[in-house]
């Protein structure tokens, strides 16, 4: 099942941990405190992974989510939908509770607004999916999400802890994927060993601005005297709209500048999500590589030295040559 575990310190805002799970049902635990999220099982299917649509504009959809106090402690829970979006560093959230929804989060609505669960207890909350008549074609997501809000003792902060499922909407009509490369910047960072490679550390952002989720594959190079290419790496999905950020190294032995490319082969999540054209980004950095440079230096140095000593030493035994010609004439006179 894909899940959304949150753990939010609500006096600082700060959300400390999000992780996926594909594992049903999916579970959130805290010593005694410890409850389950699965789909329900019904006509829209069973033993499913999470909740996924495919329906026309004006669609109305019905359906479940079950809810266990797998703890030792009462549970109370809060329940909601929202908006459902990859985060910057390309993990699933969904937006907390009280911050208004734009998409998909809008066609949800729950039942059940909360929840008191004693141990062992289980609770169905029925939900429906109102997918509006002019909805634009293609892939929405969100997420219902229970809620636990609970004081840390050690710190007296307000802890908020989440736990929820996806809900994957594909309105029919044209699917358009797209995706584009911004921002993107590049560093050196040199080695202090002049007989090491240093390392160029490439950042930029992925934007999903087609009509379906996307994925795609990654390809970074760096030219230069050694030409090297860092291994093809699988970007996680992005939902519609998102945008990640991505930092990558790769090794490279530099003179001075080395330039390179970003190359991503994207590619639309889902039957029918089409092909999406390649995208390439180039970049160039000045490299400069200080501890070869200061060995060169040094081994400059070292010669001007050596030719400054040897110069000396050849003009000091010039010196004494012509000091002992001088004195053969007047030694001949006093014979």
């Amino acid at each position: 099942m894909t899940v959304i575990r949150h753990v939010r310190l609500l006096a600082v805002a700060a959300a400390l941990a999000l992780a996926l799970s594909a594992s049903p049902p999916a579970h959130a635990e805290d010593g005694g405190i410890a409850w389950s999220v699965q789909t329900g099982d019904n006509a829209n299917g069973t033993g499913r992974a999470n909740f996924a649509y495919t329906v026309d504009p004006g669609a109305v959809v019905s359906d479940t989510m079950i809810v266990v106090n797998t703890g030792t402690e009462p549970l109370p829970l809060s329940v909601y939908a929202a908006d459902a979006f990859t985060t910057a560093s390309g993990e699933i959230d969904v937006l907390a509770d009280g911050t208004p929804s734009q998409d998909a989060g809008t066609w949800v609505s729950v039942e059940r607004t909360g929840l008191d669960l004693a141990p062992g207890q289980s609770a169905e909350i029925p939900f429906t999916l109102t997918v509006p008549a002019d909805a634009r074609p293609g892939d929405h997501s969100a997420g219902i999400v229970t809620s636990l809000t609970s004081r840390d003792a050690a710190s007296s902060l307000s802890v908020e802890r989440r736990l929820g499922t996806r809900i994957t909407v594909r309105v029919a009509g044209d699917l358009v994927p797209a995706a584009s490369i911004t921002a993107v910047t590049a560093r050196y960072e040199g080695s202090w060993n002049p007989f090491e490679s240093g390392r160029v550390v490439v950042q930029y952002a992925l934007q999903n601005t087609g009509n379906t989720r996307l994925t795609g594959v990654e390809a970074l190079t760096v030219d230069g005297i050694a030409p090297a290419a860092a291994a093809r790496t699988q970007l996680p999905e992005i939902l519609t709209g998102s945008t990640i950020e991505v930092t990558r190294e790769i090794p490279a032995f530099s003179l001075g500048w080395l330039g390179g490319r970003v190359a991503i082969e994207p590619e639309g999540v889902g039957l029918g999500a089409g092909v999406v054209a390649p995208l390439v980004a180039e970049y160039g950095v000045v490299a400069p590589p200080w501890s070869l440079y200061a060995l060169i230096v040094a081994v400059i140095g070292g010669v001007v030295v050596l030719v400054i000593v040897a110069r000396r030493r050849a003009a000091g035994r010039r010196s004494t040559t012509d000091t002992a010609e001088a004195r053969d004439p007047e030694v001949a006179q006093a014979i």
